[in-house]
């Protein structure tokens, strides 16, 4: 996990990456602290490596490589979605 080194928000406060899912407030201050964290992550250098890292791993809150719990949960479901197109076609 070399690429943690590198990230832009290797100093940043964990808290600043709480969605709403993780049990953030739904206010003012935590959609902002959401806006603060996304465009951190579009700036990062190591921001696939990261999302990657959330996905292999099931980090199940947060905000991991520019993408919410909600977005990395549908990226799952898809991934068990087109594995389960591959295995009926290979089978057939």
């Amino acid at each position: 996990m070399g690429w943690m080194a590198r990230a832009a928000c290797r100093h940043a406060s964990p808290e600043l990456f709480q969605d709403s899912e993780s049990g953030a407030q739904d206010s003012a201050d935590a959609r902002h602290c959401l806006e603060t964290a996304l465009r951190m992550c579009a700036r990062c250098p190591v921001r696939l490596p990261c999302v990657e890292w959330a996905l292999e791993t099931g980090q199940p809150q947060g905000v991991w490589g520019g993408c919410t719990t909600a977005e990395r949960r549908a990226i799952r479901r898809a991934g068990r979605r087109a594995d389960a197109a591959r295995r009926v076609t290979h089978a057939a």
